[in-house]
């Protein structure tokens, strides 16, 4: 067993988890929602001889790779250029929301700021002084202007203390680690709760039930700080000894140092979720319900009315004690926004997101998920595409976002090894371009100090040891912060109307507004559709549903989401006649620079500065100066232009060209890859891919080259030119050597 792997079971297994087994579930039952996709990739591999198990082996259709996770200086993955202008961090002072519902800074509010990064979890975030710097150089290079410091909190209590006893040496690792990520022009979000352990004292004062595992205790932690005092005072105590400190490598408090732009005061503590999923929590919420209203119930009051009050009431819970959390912080002087119920969507969650600075919540696709032990081996996967799902991560996060408040996704993976999740290359920073996101963060980097600094193989999370999920995610910085993909030109708002959000704990919202987010800009905002439509006057259409049926006549430009809902807004030319076909499978973005085809498995994304194509084997695609063909194997095959230019005049391109990749005897119960048994030792194996590239450029002299993982060119490739147009035969694996990204230049 390797060391990280040792790390895996003596953190994940011994109740540390990253989220809770009633997360886990959560997760996959929120993607479980998208369909088996058949197979259409090889898989390398062979049974070995003392089991039926399948174990990865490199054949002729998978090679071993050079991973690495440094960048090398000037290369195609040095995006340093694009967060060197924010170094330090905080230098344009703290973080602000523009009047359109933007981040800024407050010395140059007219500019406005995109955020991409990455999750640091457990060790990841405790390194040595020289590591440090190495880590926050590469994040730097790699593009990154936002990091997320996650469950640090774990191993900076003092072992054997209060909760809010901190060990003076962690902390000085993070402190180092803070100023080092603001010296490269890296800002700081993070919580204030997501994974320490509390003393028996403070089990005792809290009143939790013996003998309940971490994760159980941290669930009731979150269910019941906002009705337990003895619980709040715990927590805030943690966030006075962490935010009011100085950072001896700064000169400032956490509070007060504008680095710090976002803060979660209890990560994923979406209130009704827990209150529907336990019992006993639904029990304590009962009790406090029934006596709030001892002498107002009304009469002849039928169950689904009282559902309904109960529910009202749970939400408002929830709304009370985020302003007093809200307060207590503002009072430790942070400027730093706040946000919070970063986890799930219901549009009862409208009106508790409606009093944040910012709104944040989290989606995966093929969340692990654990049929034996939670996060133990075997692990299981789903197999399927996300195209297929219609971009279901990033659609299924749209009706979160309130407009006119910045929105963020401070958790998001397609994660290793389901073996579509190249696509997420393209669709993340489509779509969330498209509907004109603020910041998103991967979760995650890394979960260890190994594997922040090495990579290695192992986890289905951290992009260093995953060369696609790491390419991936360096490109879709590059190309959010860049502002490559335009955002759509209409606004949809869902008017959250009281009867209909807080009918039951856990309404969602209709199919059909989440297929418009593939379309248009769509979000969501409590109140009736006139109360909206004056709130968010640049609506191009006001939605509700229709149980209990609105108040009529319904105010102009306001339409019931029933079924008829996209052929009305057709006939109202608020979305166009082609934008979503007759099955509601291929769907084309107002803006004309998106179109998925969710059947046939691809996507386009043709911007002046890039274009991007999802191909099947033997699909063939074509944007404005790039057509795609000859696809021998899946890819998410990306032309960009490096620089300000566009493709049309500039002189240095991008080309990646991801198919897939596993580590060495990582093993599987089956050839499907949906149970896995273990990681491997590696290297990693690159899946061959092939397809023809034709470019039409500007004229030059033109040279090619195979780039390894840091993006130095390695050799020069064979680069034809026909007719005024560039010919790039592009192999993943070629006698040569293995590449997953190319470099043009003239």
């Amino acid at each position: 067993m390797t060391r990280l792997h040792t790390l895996l079971f003596g953190i994940l297994i011994g109740s540390l988890g990253l989220m809770s087994p009633a997360r886990s579930a959560a997760a996959a039952s929120t993607l479980d929602e998208a369909d088996d996709y058949t197979t259409r990739a090889s898989v390398p591999g062979k049974k070995t001889a003392t089991s039926s198990h399948y174990t990865i082996t490199r054949n002729t259709d998978w090679a071993p790779y050079a991973h690495s996770v440094e960048i090398a200086p000037g290369g195609v993955f040095d995006f340093s250029r694009q967060v060197a202008v924010h170094a330090p961090a905080g230098k344009d002072g703290p973080i602000m929301v523009t009047p359109d519902g933007h981040f800024a800074f407050e010395k140059q509010p007219g500019r406005r700021v995109r955020f991409w990064g990455v999750n640091l979890c457990f060790t990841a975030n405790y390194l040595e002084p020289d590591e440090t710097e190495r880590l926050a150089e590469r994040l730097a290079r790699s593009g990154y202007n936002t990091v997320r410091l996650h469950h640090y909190d774990r191993m900076l209590v003092r072992e054997g203390g209060n909760s809010w006893d901190i060990d003076p040496h962690k902390l000085d690792q993070l402190d180092r680690l803070f100023a080092a990520l603001k010296k490269h022009g890296i800002y700081i979000n993070i919580d204030l709760f997501s994974s320490r352990r509390f003393s028996p004292a403070e089990y005792a004062a809290f009143g939790f039930p013996p003998n309940l595992t971490a994760s159980q205790n941290r669930i009731l932690f979150k269910s019941y700080i906002p009705i337990d005092d003895a619980i709040f005072e715990s927590w805030k105590k943690f966030a006075a000894a962490l935010l009011t400190h100085k950072n001896p490598y700064t000169g400032l408090t956490w509070a007060e140092d504008p680095a710090l732009i976002g803060i979660c005061p209890v990560n994923e503590d979406t209130l009704f979720r827990n209150v529907l999923r336990n019992p006993d929590v639904r029990a304590r919420y009962e009790t406090l319900f029934a006596a709030s209203r001892q002498s107002s119930v009304p009469a002849n009051e039928t169950p689904p009315q009282r559902e309904a009050a109960f529910t009202r009431f749970v939400y408002d819970t929830h709304i009370r004690s985020d302003a007093r959390i809200f307060a207590y912080l503002r009072s430790l002087g942070t400027r730093a926004l706040l946000t919070g119920a970063n986890y799930t969507l219901t549009q009862g969650l409208a009106w508790v997101r409606d009093h944040y600075d910012y709104v944040d919540s989290h989606s995966y696709w093929s969340h692990p998920q654990f049929p034996q032990k939670s996060w133990a081996f075997p692990i299981k996967f789903r197999q399927d595409s996300p195209i297929h799902a219609l971009a279901l991560v990033p659609n299924r996060l749209s009706p979160v976002r309130i407009p006119g408040k910045p929105f963020t996704v401070t958790e998001f993976n397609y994660c290793r090894p389901n073996r579509y999740r190249a696509e997420g290359a393209l669709l993340m920073p489509a779509y969330t371009s498209l509907q004109d996101w603020d910041a998103l963060y991967n979760f995650q980097y890394a979960m260890s100090r190994e594997q922040a600094l090495e990579g290695g193989v192992e986890n289905y999370f951290a992009v260093a040891a995953d060369p696609i999920g790491l390419i991936s995610d360096r490109v879709g910085s590059f190309l959010f912060q860049r502002g490559d993909i335009a955002p759509a030109n209409r606004l949809i708002t869902w008017a959250a109307r009281s009867e209909e959000a807080f009918a039951e704990l856990d309404k969602k919202f209709p199919d059909n507004f989440y297929l418009l987010g593939l379309v248009s800009r769509i979000g969501a905002k409590p109140g009736t559709p006139a109360e909206v439509r004056a709130a968010v006057p640049a609506s191009d259409a006001i939605l509700t549903g229709a149980t209990p049926a609105p108040a009529s006549p319904l105010p102009p430009k306001t339409w019931i989401a029933d079924a008829s809902l996209i052929d009305d807004l057709k006939r109202a030319g608020v979305i166009a006649r082609d934008a979503v076909d007759a099955k509601g499978r291929r769907v084309v973005s107002d803006t004309r620079q998106i179109e998925l085809d969710a059947d046939s498995g691809t996507l386009k994304v043709v911007t002046p500065r890039s274009e991007l194509f999802y191909a099947p084997k033997g699909a063939a695609l074509s944007g404005d100066r790039v057509a795609v063909e000859n696809v021998t194997a899946d890819a998410a095959l990306s032309v960009i232009a490096l620089g300000d230019e566009p493709l049309a005049t500039t002189r240095r391109v991008l080309v990646t060209h991801l198919t897939d990749a596993l580590p060495e005897g990582m093993q599987f119960e089956k050839p499907d890859r949906k149970l896995l048994l273990g990681w491997g030792e590696g290297p990693h194996l690159v899946q061959r891919g092939e397809a023809t590239l034709t470019l039409r450029l500007a004229p030059g002299e033109w040279k090619a080259w195979a780039v390894d993982a840091t993006g130095a060119r390695v050799r020069e490739i064979p680069l034809q030119n026909r007719d005024g147009k560039l010919i790039l035969n592009s192999a993943t694996v070629s006698p040569e050597g293995t590449q997953l990204a190319f470099e043009l230049a003239r």
